[in-house]
């Protein structure tokens, strides 16, 4: 008789991400202009009109929050100032984009990263988030909404 025993296959765990690659997922190293945590309406090019929050400015160039992580690129000429109430859900977008916005490279800053609050050092600003050196020397990327100044406790409680 004949037994078969069913092993635990491991694979392994995937290597952590480059820095390259975290720069190419949060858009490219970048600064914004003037203009990050408005709010504009446009039309896309099929005719749909949205409404959202500006993340990233540069010259015509305008990068459009407009649902939950979809953001939109257009162009600076067919966006208009919304000239109603910003809907609920992108008050909170609005307010981290300005946030961002106003974040320097070198400046100490306090991200959230895997449910906890820490302090690090903004190495490289990017499109939509940043390289953020932890006190341990790792580079990690995150979003713009889970990043603001070491010297300020947060509008509201980090997503």
């Amino acid at each position: 008789m004949v037994r078969k025993f069913g092993l635990p296959v491991l694979t392994p765990k995937p290597p952590p991400p480059t820095v390259d690659a975290m720069r190419k997922r949060l858009g490219g190293r970048a600064s914004t202009e003037p203009g990050a945590g408005d709010a504009v309406t446009f039309t896309t090019p099929g005719g749909v009109r949205l409404t959202g929050v500006v993340l990233f400015v540069r010259g015509d160039e305008l990068d459009v929050w407009v649902d939950e992580n979809v953001v939109r690129r257009t162009r600076r000429a067919v966006a208009a100032p919304l000239d109603a109430e910003l809907p609920r859900d992108l008050v909170a977008i609005a307010a981290d984009a300005r946030v961002f916005a106003k974040l320097s490279e070198g400046q100490r800053i306090r991200y959230l990263d895997e449910g906890r609050v820490d302090e690090g050092t903004l190495v490289e600003k990017c499109r939509f988030g940043a390289l953020v050196e932890r006190g341990d020397g790792t580079i990690v990327g995150l979003g713009f909404r889970r990043l603001w100044p070491a010297d300020a406790t947060p509008a509201r409680e980090p997503s």
